[in-house]
C-alpha cells in the first residue's frame, strides 16, 4: 500500500525500540519484521538495557481514514453519522434494508460499547493519553522507550509533522490536556531524539495538543458473533470487535479479515 497508494498515508522508514528492561524472552515479533537488528549494547542509551531496529509502517492518520473512507464508498458503501442508544437502533439506518434480507450489525464502537444497550460491557475501561504534534521535519525515524512506570516516543508523520508521546492512565476519563504533561513529554521526545534538538525550541513548534481514551478490555478483544434480540427488530447477528486498546491501527486489517469471515459463516 505504501509503493501502489501513496495517497493512503502508509510509508516505510526505521523504527526503534528500546527497553529500559531486557526482555527474558526473544521479542515474540522479531522474526515477522523486515531488517531487525539488536542496538549494540555501547549504542544504548543511558538506562536502556535492550534496543532493537527494524524496517517499519508509518500511518498518518487523518490521510489514512479518508483513504479508507473513499475507498470504501468507492465500493458503494454507505455511510451514516448517528447517535443510537442501541446496537440494533442501527437497522433503522441501513438504506434499503428488508425482511428478506438477513441483517448483520458489526458492532466496533469501542469504548461506546460499555454503555450501548443491547451491549453493557463493563469490562470496557479508558487508557487516557496524550501526545503533542510538532513541527520538526528532521526528525525521520520512529523511536520508541519503554520503561515500568512511563513510555515515550517519536512519530514522524511524514509531512514535516511528528508526533510526540506519550502517557498510559488507566480508568482516566479527563480528556482535558494536561500542561503539566505536556512539559514532560517533550522533555522526553528531546533525550530520545536528538534530531528533534536541530528544530527551534520545540515548545514554539507545538501545532497541537491531543488526548485520548484508549478503548482497553479486561479478558482482551471481544471477537465474536452474538444473537440479540429487540422489540420490532426480532433477533439480530452482530458481530462484536472491540477492546483493542492502543494497537487498533496496527492490528486493523487482520481484525478486518477475521470479521468478514464470521460474516460470511452467517
Amino acid at each position: 500500500m505504501a509503493d501502489e497508494s501513496p495517497e493512503s498515508g502508509i510509508s516505510v522508514t526505521q523504527g526503534i525500540e528500546l527497553y529500559e528492561r531486557a526482555p527474558a524472552e526473544p521479542l515474540w515479533y522479531i522474526d515477522m519484521v523486515d531488517n531487525s537488528s539488536e542496538v549494540p549494547p555501547d549504542s544504548l542509551p543511558e538506562g536502556v538495557e535492550y534496543g532493537l531496529e527494524y524496517k517499519t509502517l508509518l500511518i498518518d492518520v487523518p490521510k489514512y481514514l479518508l483513504y479508507l473512507k473513499s475507498h470504501f464508498e468507492s465500493r458503494g458503501g454507505k455511510m451514516h453519522k448517528q447517535a443510537i442508544e442501541h446496537i440494533l437502533d442501527a437497522a433503522k439506518y441501513v438504506p434499503g434494508s428488508n425482511a428478506n434480507v438477513p441483517l448483520i450489525v458489526v458492532n466496533c464502537t469501542g469504548l461506546g460499547s460499555r454503555n450501548l444497550g443491547g451491549v453493557n460491557d463493563k469490562r470496557l475501561y479508558p487508557i487516557r493519553g496524550q501526545t503533542l504534534l510538532v513541527n520538526a521535519p528532521e526528525a525521520k525515524r520512529t523511536i520508541t522507550r519503554i520503561g515500568s512506570e512511563k513510555f515515550s516516543y517519536v512519530i514522524p508523520r511524514g509531512d514535516g509533522t511528528v508526533v510526540i508521546g506519550g502517557s498510559a492512565d488507566n480508568n482516566e476519563w479527563d480528556c482535558r490536556p494536561n500542561d503539566k504533561l505536556s512539559r514532560q513529554i517533550i522533555s522526553r521526545a528531546l533525550e530520545l531524539e536528538p534530531a528533534l534538538l536541530d528544530s527551534k525550541t520545540l515548545t514554539e513548534q507545538v501545532v497541537s495538543v491531543g488526548v485520548g481514551l484508549r478503548p482497553m478490555r479486561e479478558g482482551g478483544v471481544r471477537l465474536e458473533v452474538e444473537s440479540i434480540y429487540k422489540e420490532k427488530v426480532g433477533q439480530t447477528n452482530v458481530v462484536h470487535c472491540y477492546g483493542h486498546g492502543g494497537f487498533g491501527f496496527q492490528s486493523s486489517l487482520a481484525f478486518a479479515d477475521k470479521v468478514h469471515e464470521l460474516v460470511n459463516a452467517l
